[in-house]
């Protein structure tokens, strides 16, 4: 399924790791913790993007028998949660969780 997951198109979750959690995070903020670079995404980015990136995370939780390796596998190289004293699937879901409520009526 991991080779399956590689041909989805998670365009929003891959650029939210890459530019927020990738090797130059500290150019978006400085910080140790998770919560300043998800409020720095919600901050720059526009309505549609916040439904990708919820939609993409959505998908790669429902779609993959193990998110964890997946995440890993796809991510691993950019982002590792564990270093941020979390893992993926519960990182994904607070990101999931603080992205959704800027965009509920």
């Amino acid at each position: 399924l991991i080779n399956n997951m590689k041909k989805m198109n998670l365009n929003e979750l891959d650029c939210f790791i890459t530019v927020y959690f990738g090797q130059d995070y500290d150019l978006i903020d400085n910080r140790d913790e998770i919560e300043p670079k998800i409020d720095a995404f919600i901050a720059d980015s526009h309505f549609a993007m916040r439904h990708g990136l919820i939609a993409d995370i959505d998908l790669l939780l429902a779609e993959s028998d193990d998110p964890e390796a997946e995440f890993n596998t796809r991510y691993g190289f950019e982002f590792d949660p564990k270093l941020w004293g979390t893992d993926a699937v519960s990182f994904l879901m607070q990101v999931r969780e603080r992205v959704s409520r800027t965009i509920k009526k």
